[in-house]
């Protein structure tokens, strides 16, 4: 039995993520960077982190990687376009946040650009419920969403703002979770984080399309109207090239942001997803993070959305546009054709009645100078077998050198016409019309 070769890979799939287990009192550092094609693999790094601890480095090529630390964890996640590093403290009430763990100067050496960085503090069961007062010196300001989680089993605090220091702060308050339960809740928190920032990077693209489309969409509209109010292939022209320009423009537009706006959402939907994953309650006093976000990165998302539907749309009203204009310069350039086709047949009329007059004129002329040779031959004939006042009546040769002329021009033609069959030496009457290809598009 052969197993398949993706059998392996596809299995392990799914366990690439485990779950982490977080001991509360615990504090944890989430990092998330993005990866450009000039940016080298953090796979190396994560690798030189592994030789410097000490600890078995990650194979070739994984996506995934964890490495026990003297008091927590280290983690690396791979994804499409970005990575995410986490380091968890456990067990721990120092004020030293987790990074401390890893080796100074390590995270600088990093490769992408840092787009996501959290540090979280979770506070175990037995310490009191943050008070309004700890969560206004906590963060700096009232300005906070936060949600009784898993059942109302925890509590989770967050601004979604960036501190001074180029972080995050979120605070999670353990009211008896498993410490399985407590690490899925971080992971959820720092996913919604990193999702969401992940799906804004289309924002500023949308921003910047949409100044660009409002001129397009009235560049398109006046085209239109003109198609409506004008005729001939000179402006027919003039029409489609705009039109051109503008396809040309929506291509562009869609090339360069068809990747990032489907990324968004994707992203925005497992941002929904994890929110409904957290199981949210209201906390007194507090917006929940479900609306806390819905009424901040929804309309941006939504934004991104209407664009996108915005250039795809312009994509087919240019497209139809352009298929009818060259439709109609197609059907007036069949027109033009009918007319030239006409004007051929009549000219060939005129050409065959002269060549029949020609060839009348050439029946005489050859029987001319034919009955001269054959009366002097006739007349010596007369003269040498009849004597000298012998003549030959050279009338009675006309009529059938005249006959002779005809029937030998006429044999000429014919053996012409079955030689060559794809020459006709009279006009079709209803000629069929031609068309001509469109020198400014293919008719559709």
């Amino acid at each position: 039995m052969q197993d398949h070769e993706f059998r392996h890979i596809l299995n392990d799939e799914i366990h690439g993520r485990p779950g982490l287990a977080v001991t509360a009192p615990a504090r944890i550092t989430h990092l998330a960077y993005t990866l450009g094609k000039d940016d080298s693999d953090p796979f190396l790094q994560v690798a030189k982190l592994c030789d410097a601890l000490g600890v078995k480095p990650p194979g070739e090529g994984a996506r995934h990687h964890s490495v026990e630390l003297a008091a927590g964890l280290f983690k690396y996640e791979r994804h499409g376009e970005f990575y995410r590093i986490s380091v968890t403290a456990q067990n721990t009430r120092e004020k030293q946040e987790a990074i401390s763990l890893l080796p100074l100067g390590w995270i600088d050496k990093l490769p992408g650009k840092r787009l996501v960085a959290i540090h979280t503090e979770i506070l175990s069961k037995d310490m009191k419920v943050p008070t309004a007062q700890f969560l206004k010196k906590y963060f700096g300001h009232e300005d906070l969403a936060g949600s009784r989680v898993s059942h109302g089993r925890a509590t989770v605090w967050t601004d979604f703002k960036i501190g001074a220091d180029g972080y995050t702060r979120m605070l999670i308050h353990d009211q008896g979770l498993t410490p399985l339960s407590l690490g899925r809740v971080s992971r959820r928190i720092h996913e919604i984080e990193t999702y969401r920032m992940m799906a804004l990077l289309a924002f500023p693209l949308a921003l910047d399309l949409q100044r660009r489309i409002g001129p397009l969409e009235k560049s398109l509209a006046e085209t239109i109207e003109s198609m409506l109010s004008t005729q001939g292939i000179e402006e027919d022209a003039r029409l489609l090239a705009s039109l051109s320009t503008t396809a040309r423009d929506v291509e562009e537009m869609s090339n360069r942001s068809s990747f990032r706006f489907a990324a968004a959402r994707a992203y925005s939907a497992l941002v929904t997803k994890r929110i409904a994953e957290l199981g949210e309650e209201r906390a007194i006093n507090y917006q929940r993070i479900g609306v806390f976000l819905d009424r901040r990165f929804s309309p941006a998302m939504t934004t991104c959305f209407a664009v996108a539907e915005r250039i795809a749309d312009l994509a087919r009203r240019s497209e139809r546009a352009s298929n009818l204009l060259r439709t109609r310069v197609d059907i007036a350039l069949e027109g033009q054709n009918q007319q030239l086709l006409r004007s051929m047949e009549a000219r060939t009329r005129q050409q065959l009645m002269l060549q029949e007059t020609v060839e009348g004129i050439s029946v005489v002329a050859i029987s001319y100078y034919l009955f001269n040779i054959v009366a002097i031959f006739a007349n010596g004939a007369a003269k040498h077998f009849f004597g000298e006042g012998a003549a030959f009546p050279d009338w009675a040769l006309v009529p059938l050198i005249l006959l002779l002329v005809w029937w030998g021009i006429r044999r000429l033609k014919r053996r012409i016409r079955k030689s060559h069959p794809d020459i006709q030496t009279t006009p079709r009457t209803s000629p069929k019309v031609a068309t001509a290809a469109s020198p400014l598009g293919e008719r559709k």
